[in-house]
């Protein structure tokens, strides 16, 4: 990053403790305040440094980033669980609903066999040709 001849932050600093600013108020509420967090290092926000302006944009991009250790219980179950009914729904929306299955029994001879096979496969219905024992 740039250094300003003056030594404050540079915009572009300013500008990405913005954007950390606005992850921060998402994932943690509209009470989250990058300014608050300087005040209480101790920086000044106007007269900030870009040393200052490095070590607060580190500081809040771990505070976001830490952000799964200050979960609690019934936020990670109900994470979970919220995960567990959207594949639950996308498996069902993967697969369409069959249409229900019959079974017909037909007893012929065995010269009609090829004809019949012939009749299944053309309207693409499975079929097994079971053959008579008899002792």
């Amino acid at each position: 990053m740039a250094v300003q001849l003056n030594g404050k932050a540079t915009e572009r600093q300013r500008k990405y403790l913005g954007v950390l600013s606005a992850q921060g108020k998402e994932r943690f509420g509209e009470e989250f305040s990058v300014r608050k967090i300087a005040e209480q290092q101790g920086i000044d926000w106007e007269q900030m440094s870009a040393e200052e302006a490095s070590k607060l944009i580190e500081h809040v991009k771990s505070l976001i980033n830490a952000e799964d250790f200050m979960k609690s219980e019934q936020d990670i179950i109900d994470e979970v669980t919220r995960a567990v009914q959207e594949e639950r729904k996308a498996q069902k929306e993967e697969k369409p609903e069959r249409a229900s299955t019959y079974m017909i029994q037909v007893i012929v001879d065995e010269s009609k066999i090829p004809a019949i096979t012939v009749v299944l496969e053309a309207m693409n219905i499975g079929y097994i040709v079971l053959q008579e024992v008899r002792p």
